[in-house]
């Protein structure tokens, strides 16, 4: 029986594309490095923060060097996350219908925690019973512990939740922590990448998933 569903934030619930691309442009034109494009954040995006500048820095950048520029984009995203930002089309309705139905509901992403919680507050109208996302100490998805966290917040376990998500380190995630995923075509990532990564499903639309759920809970 589903009684929760675990979303990832970024291209999953929330367009955050242009936000973090300013912001990105913006410490790598203070480095004097050239911009990035959508289709290039896209590609570097979802393995946390640091790891998205590792992959817009050169090659040949240190890792002091690396630090630099995130500390000077995450100051610039710390002030600027919300911009432009904003639910994909469907999404709200979508988690109100889930709310309806007494499904509990976790976001789960590699951005700071701090910002996760911001964002649930106010994008989604605090309509998350628990958010989660990087601190100290906890491994990043791929890794499965931040849904570990998730799962104890939602007090559900693994057969109760379907993890939702739209890149290969949602689906990567999902397998890690064997939990059933649920693969978004919307997102970052190609639909075809999320089947190579195994997800138990692919919807095109945000209210598919009420009949995965639907379906689900008819076994």
């Amino acid at each position: 029986m589903i009684k929760g569903i675990i979303f990832d934030m970024d291209g999953t619930i929330l367009n955050t594309l242009d936000d973090i691309r300013n912001s990105v442009n913006h410490a790598l034109k203070i480095k004097n490095l050239p911009e990035k494009n959508d289709d290039d954040i896209k590609l570097a995006v979802g393995n946390g923060a640091f790891k998205l500048i590792e992959r817009v820095t050169p090659k040949s950048y240190t890792l002091e060097e690396v630090k630099e520029v995130f500390s000077i984009y995450q100051a610039h995203y710390d002030q600027n996350s919300s911009n432009h930002t904003g639910p994909y089309p469907g999404i709200i309705d979508l988690l109100k219908t889930l709310k309806k139905q007494r499904i509990r509901l976790a976001v789960c992403s590699n951005k700071f925690e701090h910002l996760v919680e911001e964002l649930n507050v106010k994008m989604f109208l605090n309509l998350f019973d628990a958010s989660v996302g990087e601190v100290k100490g906890i491994p990043i998805k791929p890794a499965p512990d931040m849904v570990y966290k998730a799962l104890d917040l939602l007090e559900l376990n693994k057969e109760e939740v379907l993890y939702v998500g739209d890149s290969e380190v949602d689906m990567d995630t999902a397998f890690n922590a064997q939990i059933r995923s649920v693969g978004v075509t919307w997102g970052y990532r190609a639909e075809s990448l999320l089947r190579e990564h195994n997800a138990d499903y692919i919807i095109k639309h945000p209210n598919k998933l009420l009949e995965i759920i639907e379906e689900e809970n008819k076994r």
